[in-house]
């Protein structure tokens, strides 16, 4: 079986974007074994507008400590740490944003709010977060702005140096499999990752890169599928992207 990497998934216990319970992430660990994945980067979401850096860190730690324990004697995916910070003027006031990223890369996973729209003043946003972090944006779940974000809007926070990631689901959704499969094969994204979040869900990390593989060109389909081990072993922007 093919051996995945997820690089955006919520399997901490208790972070409020996911499973409640250390039982609830060990089923959802057993379903991304299951699926092939072999290292899964845990991503709550901190939301820098209802709580301190400090406390959701906290928060993170001791529900990694939970699961690592409930782990004990499995044979599951490695579970790397990350977040998923929402790009907002409040995250700009948290300190060292570099406390978010993926383990010890230069990477960090971000979300735009829902329902956002590429304007200026987002722009601008995201441009002061680039430069005070002093880390890659990955945006995650892209393809849940389709509806309001413009292709050339996704050019445009590509250049800005954004990295782009698209969600199974979006993938396998046929009103935005047509999207999301520009967008990858055009090398806007870089990304596919499940989102998963909840045992009574399926991550379809299996059936999202079958549609890729049919349907982009072998080359581009096998530098997509290894770009998740490319971020979690720090490679260079570039190599990602081109």
């Amino acid at each position: 079986m093919n051996k995945y990497i997820d690089i955006h998934a919520h399997v901490l216990p208790g972070m409020g974007c996911g499973p409640e319970t250390a039982a609830e992430s060990l089923a959802m660990l057993r379903t991304l074994h299951d699926h092939g994945v072999k290292t899964v980067i845990a991503t709550p979401f901190f939301n820098p507008e209802t709580e301190t850096a400090d406390a959701f860190l906290a928060r993170r730690e001791a529900a990694y400590a939970r699961l690592r324990q409930a782990m004990e004697g499995e044979t599951l995916p490695h579970v790397a740490l990350g977040a998923e910070v929402l790009l907002c003027p409040a995250v700009l006031e948290c300190g060292r944003i570099d406390r978010f990223r993926v383990e010890r890369t230069g990477y960090v996973l971000v979300c735009l709010p829902r329902g956002q729209v590429i304007d200026p003043a987002l722009m601008t946003l995201f441009d002061h977060f680039h430069v005070a972090s002093g880390l890659v944006p990955v945006l995650t779940d892209i393809d849940r702005y389709f509806n309001t974000i413009q292709v050339e809007d996704m050019f445009a926070l590509s250049r800005a140096g954004a990295l782009l990631q698209v969600s199974c689901a979006g993938i396998m959704a046929h009103d935005t499999r047509k999207y999301a499969l520009y967008l990858l094969g055009n090398h806007i994204a870089q990304f596919v990752s499940s989102g998963y979040a909840s045992p009574q869900d399926s991550p379809r990390l299996v059936e999202a890169m079958r549609v890729l593989k049919r349907s982009l060109p072998l080359v581009k389909y096998k530098r997509i599928k290894n770009n998740a081990g490319m971020l979690l072993s720090n490679a260079a922007v570039s190599e990602l992207v081109n």
